[in-house]
């Protein structure tokens, strides 16, 4: 082999190696997996395949940054003030949380203070010993209801069907107040017992 023959080897060689090279540096195109499901966008039309369903995005709906709507302000407050406030009394009165009187009165803005005052001193008073601001005899009750519910439009039949339901005991018509048809607004067990009237402290749990 001659000189003219290694020179053109030598070149031929370098060709197939510069092509190499630019070959292993040239980024490959991946085809599109077919492997993958498709994420289908909200109102597609999505076929059953019997597995897991597969996630729908709805590209309508709001991030989670965003501002909420004036719609959604609204349905976030439905929870009354009255119902916000009650929960101080709760704390003690937890019986009061599910009673249908407390809760009809919560609805309409009318919480445990519209009927028995803040009562701030009652509510601060760990030993338990000071009275409410506001509470009512037998002979009081009716009147202060008046003062909201001037009319009391029910068939005295249901009245009466009602009455003798729940007070069978109590048969003396003039002495019926309006809880004793609505609501369970007592309480079953009472440890510290005040005069009504005067607020004097009658009896604590301690018997005194």
């Amino acid at each position: 082999m001659n000189r003219s023959d290694n020179l053109t080897m030598i070149f031929v060689v370098l060709i197939v190696f510069a092509v190499l090279t630019i070959l292993s540096c040239t980024p490959t195109v991946k085809s599109e997996r077919t492997d993958v499901p498709h994420t289908p966008a909200a109102g597609d039309k999505v076929e059953s395949t019997g597995g897991p369903p597969l996630l729908v995005v709805d590209s309508d709906a709001p991030l989670l940054l965003d501002e909420p709507t004036e719609e959604q302000h609204a349905s976030a407050g439905m929870t009354t003030q009255a119902v916000v406030e009650n929960t101080a009394c709760f704390v003690c009165h937890a019986n009061y949380r599910s009673e249908s009187l407390a809760n009809s009165h919560a609805g309409a803005e009318v919480g445990c203070s519209g009927c028995h005052g803040q009562s701030f001193a009652h509510r601060n008073d760990e030993n338990n010993t000071t009275p409410p601001e506001k509470m009512y005899t037998a002979d009081k009750i009716d009147t202060f209801c008046q003062g909201c519910h001037k009319s009391h439009d029910v068939p005295p039949g249901k009245v009466a069907a009602l009455w003798a339901k729940r007070n069978p005991d109590k048969t003396d018509p003039d002495k019926i107040v309006c809880t004793d048809c609505h609501g369970d607004h007592r309480m079953k067990v009472r440890t510290i017992i005040w005069d009504k009237k005067t607020g004097k402290l009658l009896r604590t749990n301690q018997g005194e």
